[in-house]
């Protein structure tokens, strides 16, 4: 019972953190109130009281989450099921039925994070919930209606008696990974309305929307270069295009995801890159400015020069990309391209409408109104820093003239409000900025926390032109990335060292992607050939998969089968054998043409002076009647019991 109890605790472990309160308390109340009930002997619930509680926590289930199906809900609902099944576990078939079921709802924590930590959240799910099973096995067919009582051996026995049974399925398990027919597509798919909300870059930006990624690490992307890292300047990694403000929010344009009507080519300046995107729930994908084409299929290149997929990213994704960062975008603007690139709301600003007619009189050259605005920020007293405050209805305004601090996202916005004041058209673009290069992996680690916003205004004989007023206030931003805007910890834990171990981390994570994430068919299939087989199609890939199973199970049912003759059949044996276990280790050894009698005989004569030595001889002429007399429940059951507490001192 406490094994199969700890077992259904360890595998809804991990998904009681993202459970709404009232249902995590819930499955933790009734495994509380199931362990309670085992140690007091307490009787079944009627029943119509446990009918009356299975419709109660469904709907427990429906209104904490609102009736949305999705896999978290389904997720929940199956935990909340089982825990409502230990109110009527007093049988063994039930308590077999929870731990079984142990195993597929560990499974189901990768349907949120493939992350390389949740295999060891799988190995001990599956070691505990093993155990769990053993512990039942040892059940007596006599004791089915008080399993409550303890019946299994020394916990150390049983855990190695699990991890053998792990250690054996092991090779099975490689073979299924190695050999399974591996499809480009997946058999289903996970509906829109099913996805779980994550954090990190969104489609839309606010103040305050990028300043609270900021103490995120969770990683966003990596990328490999095929020519070594590129200089910081190239480092800005696209994301969506804002070309619509409302006066807080920047939006992108509704014409944003049109196919590219200007081709990019390739030049001697052109990089090429790999991506390794962790899931963001969004179709788009990150590459520098601007990419010509990616491998990834169903993906396309927008006209704000934005990948994005067919589908959103629900999963880890990789693909090659190359991009050339010295395209001249859109060298002619069209009527309806500047007049949405120069669109304000009306009664907005007016401080900074009046600046930027100011500016427009004083500069007739768009390059040095510019340039004038970026000495601005750069002599005045504007810092950047997290130290940010909600903006009022004219944002702006009171950004640019009254609080000038705030992180990259203030400086966007006011700079693209000004900027189209002045009459030059212009658009925000958020995405990431930098990152951590990884000397011994070879690739950039970018995480949340590098998320940025700049600018691009359109300039004649330039097209779109980056300006990032974030390095006129903030070099350091751009040169050591958002790190260096705090110069202390971030939180409680943001520790030199911490980062240090984090980053390490991340390389045995990159590796988990490559080999284990990354093993697609394509990858399997040259896998195959290196091992000399030629191009298989799915079939033959799948008998060839059998074929390797049979070569590995067979050995493996001949040892099981020669462990079975040798098995202890009953209660009684099994735990007359781990008494002898416990005896070797104390250096007493019996011999194998000695019965019990002789052995504990034996051992009294050399061991005179031990004093557990008549208790010795008491048990094993107990386990002789038990054994090979006519069968009492009693004598069994006590003999058990004296074998668990015997001690040899």
């Amino acid at each position: 019972m406490s094994w199969t109890l700890a077992a259904l605790f360890v595998a809804v472990l991990p998904h009681l953190l993202f459970m709404p309160a009232p249902v995590s308390i819930t499955i933790l109340a009734l495994l509380g109130w199931r362990a309670l009930a085992a140690w007091k002997a307490w009787r079944p619930l009627p029943g119509w009281l446990r009918l009356v509680l299975t419709l109660g926590l469904f709907a427990l289930v429906l209104v904490a989450y609102g009736g949305m199906w999705g896999r978290r809900t389904a997720t929940a609902l199956l935990c909340v099921m089982l825990a409502a099944k230990l109110t009527e576990m007093y049988r063994i078939r039930d308590l077999r039925l929870v731990a079984s079921v142990c195993f597929f709802l560990i499974a189901t924590q990768f349907l949120f994070s493939e992350r390389m930590i949740y295999l060891f959240y799988l190995a001990a799910g599956c070691l505990v919930a093993t155990m769990a099973l053993y512990q039942i096995q040892q059940i007596p067919p006599e004791r089915v209606e008080r399993i409550d009582r303890p019946v299994a051996p020394d916990p150390r026995l049983t855990a190695r008696a699990a991890g053998s049974m792990l250690a054996l399925a092991l090779p099975v398990a490689l073979i299924m990974f190695v050999l399974f027919p591996r499809l480009s597509e997946p058999l289903w798919g996970l509906p829109e309305q099913a996805m779980d909300g994550r954090t990190g870059l969104g489609d839309f930006m606010s103040p305050g929307s990028i300043a609270n990624l900021f103490i995120d690490d969770t990683p966003a992307f990596r990328a490999t270069f095929e020519d070594g890292l590129p200089d910081r300047q190239y480092l800005y990694w696209r994301g969506p295009v804002l070309w619509n403000f409302d006066g807080n929010t920047w939006r992108p344009g509704y014409h944003s995801d049109r196919p590219a009507e200007q081709p990019v080519p390739i030049t001697d300046n052109s990089i090429r890159y790999r991506i390794q995107l962790e899931p963001h729930e969004r179709r788009w994908l990150l590459g520098l400015d601007h990419p010509v084409r990616s491998s990834l299929p169903e993906s396309s290149v927008t006209s704000d020069h934005v990948l994005v997929s067919r589908h959103p990213v629900t999963g880890l994704v990789q693909y090659d990309v190359i991009s050339t960062p010295d395209f001249f975008d859109t060298p002619v603007l069209t009527s309806f391209q500047r007049r949405l690139a120069l669109s304000l709301p009306e009664g907005r600003n007016p401080r900074t409408l009046a600046l930027g007619a100011e500016l427009r009189e004083r500069y007739g050259d768009d390059r040095e109104l510019i340039a004038s605005v970026l000495r601005w920020f750069s002599e005045e007293a504007f810092y950047y820093n997290l130290s940010t405050a909600p903006l009022g209805r004219h944002g702006a305004d009171e950004f640019l003239f009254d609080l000038r601090t705030g992180y990259c996202e203030y400086y966007a916005s006011a700079f693209a409000v000004l900027m189209r004041a002045a009459g030059i058209p212009t658009r925000v673009v958020t995405g990431y900025q930098g990152g951590f290069w990884h000397e011994s992996g070879g690739y950039l680690l970018v995480r949340q926390g590098d998320a940025h916003a700049w600018n691009e205004v359109w300039l004649e004989g330039l097209g779109w032109t980056r300006v990032d007023p974030t390095s006129a206030v903030s070099p350091l931003r751009i040169e050591q990335g958002a790190r260096s805007v705090v110069s202390g910890g971030r939180f409680l834990l943001d520790w030199p060292w911490v980062r240090d171990m984090l980053n390490r981390y991340d390389r045995l994570q990159h590796i988990w992607n490559n080999w284990v994430l990354g093993f697609n068919a394509d990858r399997q299939r040259n896998f195959l050939k290196r091992l000399g087989l030629p191009d298989l199609n799915t079939l033959s890939i799948a008998m060839l998969m059998l074929a390797g199973l049979a070569l590995v199970i067979a050995p493996i049912f001949l040892v099981l089968l020669k462990v079975r003759e040798t098995r202890p059949t009953s209660a009684a044996q099994r735990a007359w054998m781990n008494l002898l276990r416990r005896l070797r280790r104390r250096g007493l050894r019996k011999l194998p043409q000695e019965t019990p009698d002789e052995f504990a005989r034996r051992i009294a004569a050399e061991q005179q002076t031990a004093s557990a030595a008549p208790a010795l001889l008491e048990l094993a002429q107990l386990y002789s009647r038990v054994h090979y007399g006519p069968p009492r429940q009693e004598m069994s059951e006590e003999f058990i019991d004296r074998a668990r507490r015997f001690s040899w001192r």
